[in-house]
């Protein structure tokens, strides 16, 4: 049988300033999946304001039941730069959200759950987590 669940991680930093989120690529030395400053993303139509500036490290989508294996990746790209992340964030007004997405059929679903250490860097971090799940 084949797998039926595809998964992924990211963690952002968002900024709701003017902060220059292209600063964070030189200062952590990882280059981002994707990254805007505040002045380059769309218009929320609610509030008539730009929506938040972000940089945003993202995962591989992997055939994978296991949540762990997916955040062991995502930990072991930014483990050694936490103390790094953490006083970008508090000197200019960041917080950061982690986003768990699974993919999946509704007869096979993911082994979604969290390890100490993941939890304490979410909490180190005073971040947020999200998951996001679609069912194919």
């Amino acid at each position: 049988m084949s797998n039926h669940c595809t998964i992924y991680a990211e963690m952002h930093m968002v900024f709701d300033n003017d902060f220059d989120v292209y600063s964070i690529t030189k200062r952590l030395g990882i280059v981002p999946t994707e990254c805007k400053s505040r002045n380059e993303t769309r218009i929320s139509p609610l509030t008539n304001k730009p929506i938040e500036g972000f940089w945003t490290l993202k995962t591989e989508e992997k055939e994978e039941w296991d949540l762990g294996v997916v955040l062991n990746e995502l930990m072991g790209k930014i483990s050694a730069k936490l103390p790094d992340i953490k006083k970008i964030c508090d000197e200019n007004g960041g917080t950061v959200i982690f986003d768990i997405v699974p993919f999946f059929d509704g007869n096979n679903k993911p082994a979604l759950y969290f390890e100490r250490d993941f939890l304490d860097m979410v909490n180190y971090l005073n971040a947020t987590i999200q998951i996001d799940l679609y069912v194919r």
